[in-house]
C-alpha cells in the first residue's frame, strides 16, 4: 500500500517538474534574447560562427575531392610560424620528371655560393651553352652577361642556355653534384638531378631530373625562408636584359607563367614542360587574411594553368573564423 502511494505521488509530481524545466528553458531564452537586444552583434556572431563552421567543413571536403587530371598535385598552407596544413594532394609521393622546375634548384645553388657567384661578375657564353635545346634567351657564343642577368633570363624566360651558362662557371658536373648535395641537406627523399636545365634526354629511357610534389614544397619553403629573391624574380612579368657595358641585350616581353596577370596573390613560382614531364607548374600565393601563404604544385598536366587556377580558386575561398 505504501509503495502504491509513493508511485502515485511520483506520477502526480511529473507535471510539476516538467513545468519547472519548461520555465527554466523559457527563462534562459528570455535572458538570451535580452542580451541580444542589448548586444545585437552577439546574435550575428553566433550565426556567423555556425555558418562559417559549416562552410569550412563543406569546403574541406570540396578541396579534398577536387578533380585534377594532372598526374600529381599538392596544395599546402604554411602559417607565419612555419606550421604546414595539407589542403589537397594527389600522388604527392610519386616521383615525376619536373622539366624546368629544376631551375629553382639551379638558382638556389647560385645564390648560396656567394663566394663563387657575384651577381655583378660576367660569364662568357660558350658554344655548349648556346647549343642547349630551346628558343629563349637570345644568347650568343662569345658574348658576356652578368650572373644577375643570367639568373633573370633563367627564371623569367626559363632559358636553358642561361641555366647551363650559370653552371659552367664551376663546371656542369660539379654544379649538378652541388644540386644533389642540397637534395640531401633538405631531405628531399625522392628527388635527383642530372643537369641544371631540366632538359629531358633524347632517349625517353635515359636519366632525367625528377622529384615529387611533396619534395618541391620543401624546396619552395626553404627558398622562401633563405632566398626569397628567387621567387621575387620569378614574379616579374617583363624585363630588360642589359649587357655589362649597359647596352640592351634583349627584352623579355612576358613571363612563362601566364597566371601572373590573372591572379594578383601570386608571389612567385615556376613553369616547366617536357614530352615526358608534361605540364608542370609551381605557385606560391600570399593570403594576407591569415598572414600565411600557399604552395601549390602540379606535375604531369595537360592544362597546367587551367588546373592550377582551379586549385587556387578553392584554397583562396576558404572562409575565416572571427
Amino acid at each position: 500500500m505504501r509503495k502504491k502511494i509513493l508511485l502515485i505521488s511520483f506520477l502526480l509530481s511529473l507535471p510539476f517538474w516538467w513545468g519547472m524545466n519548461v520555465l527554466a528553458r523559457n527563462l534562459e531564452d528570455l535572458f538570451f534574447f535580452q542580451r541580444i537586444a542589448n548586444d545585437p552583434e552577439l546574435f550575428t556572431a553566433s550565426i556567423y560562427q555556425e555558418t562559417n563552421l559549416q562552410k569550412i567543413k563543406a569546403l574541406k571536403y570540396k578541396v579534398q575531392d577536387l578533380e585534377i587530371k594532372a598526374r600529381a598535385a599538392i596544395s599546402v598552407e604554411i602559417d607565419k610560424e612555419g606550421h604546414e596544413k595539407l589542403l589537397f594532394e594527389k600522388n604527392s609521393k610519386e616521383s615525376r620528371p619536373i622539366a624546368s622546375l629544376t631551375k629553382l634548384m639551379t638558382a638556389l645553388v647560385v645564390f648560396d655560393l656567394k663566394e663563387t657567384y657575384n651577381l655583378q661578375q660576367s660569364i662568357k657564353i660558350t658554344k655548349t651553352a648556346v647549343g642547349q635545346e630551346e628558343k629563349y634567351g637570345n644568347l650568343k657564343e662569345g658574348e658576356e652577361l652578368s650572373v644577375r642577368s643570367l639568373l633573370y633570363v633563367t627564371l623569367i624566360e626559363s632559358s636553358n642556355d642561361a641555366a647551363y651558362a650559370l653552371s659552367e662557371l664551376i663546371g656542369q658536373e660539379a654544379f649538378v653534384e652541388l644540386m644533389n648535395f642540397y637534395v640531401k641537406e633538405l631531405n628531399l627523399e625522392n628527388t635527383h638531378f642530372w643537369n641544371s636545365t631540366g632538359l629531358e634526354p633524347d632517349d625517353p629511357a635515359g636519366p632525367q631530373n625528377y622529384s615529387t610534389t611533396q619534395d618541391l614544397v620543401k624546396l619552395s619553403k626553404y627558398i622562401l625562408e633563405e632566398y626569397p629573391q628567387i621567387f621575387e624574380i620569378t614574379n616579374i612579368y617583363s624585363y630588360e636584359v642589359f649587357k655589362p657595358d649597359g647596352s640592351l641585350h634583349h627584352f623579355i616581353p612576358e613571363n612563362t607563367n601566364k597566371l601572373l596577370l590573372e591572379i594578383p596573390e601570386i608571389m612567385g613560382g615556376k613553369t616547366g614542360w617536357g614530352p615526358e614531364a608534361g605540364g608542370c607548374l609551381l605557385t606560391v600565393l600570399k593570403d594576407p587574411r591569415r598572414d600565411s601563404y600557399f604552395i601549390n604544385v602540379i606535375l604531369g598536366a595537360g592544362d597546367r594553368f587551367g588546373e592550377m587556377k582551379r586549385i587556387i580558386e578553392q584554397v583562396n575561398n576558404i572562409p575565416l573564423l572571427k
